[in-house]
């Protein structure tokens, strides 16, 4: 297994900056009585616990791809996006409002590792990278699907399972509204590196 090169670190603490801003987001999020509480719509309540879980494996891989590459371990927040959550947080209102942060995030998380897989310099840690990436990917799609769901103003569409005769005909695509994933909101590999 080769190590990671030294021009690797910015790259891997810029995208651990976005793991534990998603992290704690979701942690504030989960909290809430309409997020991860008794009122919260089940599958809503579902993507918070399993996204916790991905994205501390996530925070756990990008530290030990760091520390090989010789570089200090990233445990803050995303300096550009922590201030948009900081803002956003207090006025979340409801499991729509919940849905929309996360997707925030996850939006920019994904194309972030999307984009930074290229520039990594060992398979190990690009495949590694890329199955982050790929989650990140897929829980963004599960709240496209959340978002378009709850905007409908009928919240027994959010249900797990889903009664599949009353979903609108686009709840099964407006998960997937790329045909390239893109990358034009990637995060700078430097954005949240250490100095």
């Amino acid at each position: 297994m080769t190590a990671p090169a030294p021009g690797d670190v910015p790259v891997l603490q810029t995208a651990s900056s976005l793991v534990v801003l998603a992290a704690d987001t979701y942690s504030s999020l989960q909290a809430l009585p309409f997020g991860g509480g008794a009122s919260a719509p089940a599958p809503l309540r579902d993507l918070l616990a399993t996204a916790l879980d991905s994205l501390a494996t996530a925070r756990t891989d990008l530290s030990t791809a760091t520390r090989r590459a010789g570089g200090r371990v990233q445990t803050g927040a995303d300096p550009r996006y922590a201030p948009v959550v900081e803002q956003a947080l207090p006025t979340v209102r409801g499991p729509g409002d919940v849905v929309g942060l996360a997707l925030t995030l996850e939006d920019v998380l994904a194309q972030t590792l999307v984009r930074d897989v290229v520039d990594l310099s060992t398979p190990d840690v690009r495949r590694t990278v890329a199955g982050h990436a790929a989650a990140a990917a897929r829980r963004k799609a599960v709240l496209l699907t959340l978002q378009a769901l709850l905007s409908t103003g009928r919240s027994e569409l959010v249900a797990s399972p889903p009664d599949l005769q009353a979903l609108p005909p686009a709840a099964g695509t407006v998960g997937f509204p790329d045909v390239l994933f893109p990358t034009e909101k990637a995060s700078p590999a430097t954005e949240g590196a250490l100095r």
